[in-house]
């Protein structure tokens, strides 16, 4: 079990998919990415390619996004997201299951625009990094003042921006700030 840790659903207890199917983003790490994004998270649009739980989506809505769009390609995830979303009665955030390119393409019909992007894919996929960045920027998915946290087990290569690199353990965070390639 997952918790949020600040904000309107503080201490709520979410559920999370199987191990073999999330790797969910730890509480301490979760922490240091919201403290980050502090300023910003008030009435943000969230992304949340990745969602696997939906716990840093929740975490962001909990802080005062006023938006969160969940993707993932497993059934069990978005069923898990779906019963935490149910949880705290939230209305302001919508599923997409499929593959994170679909969902690029289909938010991109839809002329959606993200203030924070949350890219947390499964760590053997190494060029979904690269590719998510591409398809953000050429749908022009981002708003202005975009915000892009990924998450990776290694340090992440390339500058596409104001960026910043954290390290939790094996745990690796970049925040970059006007995201360009």
């Amino acid at each position: 079990m997952l918790r949020i840790i600040a904000g309107k659903y503080r201490s709520l207890r979410i559920d999370s998919p199987d191990a073999n199917i999330t790797r969910p983003t730890q509480d301490r790490v979760r922490e240091a990415i919201m403290s980050a994004l502090y300023e910003q998270m008030e009435n943000a649009r969230v992304l949340d390619l990745f969602a696997g739980s939906g716990a840093l989506g929740i975490e962001a809505l909990s802080r005062g996004a006023s938006f969160c769009f969940f993707c993932d390609h497993s059934k069990k995830a978005i069923q898990v997201i779906k019963k935490n979303l149910n949880k705290i009665k939230e209305e302001h955030a919508k599923l997409f299951f499929g593959d994170y390119e679909k969902a690029l393409e289909q938010l991109y019909k839809e002329k959606e625009k993200f203030d924070i992007v949350f890219l947390d894919p499964p760590y053997r996929l190494r060029d979904a990094y690269k590719k998510s960045r591409e398809l953000l920027i050429k749908y022009n998915l981002l708003s202005d003042k975009a915000i892009l946290i990924e998450e990776s087990n290694e340090k992440l290569q390339g500058n596409y921006g104001q960026s910043k690199d954290y390290q939790y353990g094996i745990v690796h965070v970049r925040i970059t700030r006007e995201v360009v390639l």
